[in-house]
């Protein structure tokens, strides 16, 4: 016979295993929001580096539309470091446990990037471009080394 315990210890146990799959669900999204905030990143790259290289002319309008779409893709970004998205979860992640551990140090590489993202955006010619790009650069470079694992 079936108690009224074992139904509720059964029932809550139901829920838990709803509720962790809910939670892992929205672990899996956050971390796919930052992947593809990355990968509109790099596409904001492939555009400015060979500029830079002088294999591309200077064009401005495909500048800003490459950070256009990278803001776009990034809009979320504060709400997807919960602490279910750390490494070590469920999910996969290459983002790095100093995140969580630093966040005081996250949050001024984040602040580094937006100053520089904007200082290239109001660029208005090829020459401020080229001034403005190496702190973006170098922004999104010490963000990698503290905050991102290696591809494996």
């Amino acid at each position: 016979m079936v108690s009224k315990i074992s139904v509720g210890l059964f029932t809550a146990g139901i829920l838990a295993l709803g509720l962790s799959s809910a939670a892992m669900a929205d672990a899996k999204a956050s971390i796919e929001a930052r992947e593809a905030c990355m990968k509109a990143n790099g596409g904001m790259m492939k555009v400015m580096v060979p500029v830079i290289k002088g294999q591309k002319p200077y064009d401005k309008a495909a500048i800003d539309a490459s950070i256009a779409n990278a803001q776009k893709a990034c809009g979320g970004w504060a709400d997807w470091w919960g602490e279910d998205t750390k490494p070590g979860g469920a999910v996969k992640t290459e983002a790095k446990a100093e995140i969580w551990s630093d966040p005081k140090g996250f949050e001024a590489a984040g602040a580094a990037y937006v100053k520089a993202e904007a200082a290239v955006l109001a660029s208005t010619d090829e020459a401020s471009f080229k001034a403005a790009f190496p702190a973006l650069g170098k922004a999104c470079q010490g963000c990698h080394e503290k905050f991102r694992q290696a591809d494996e």
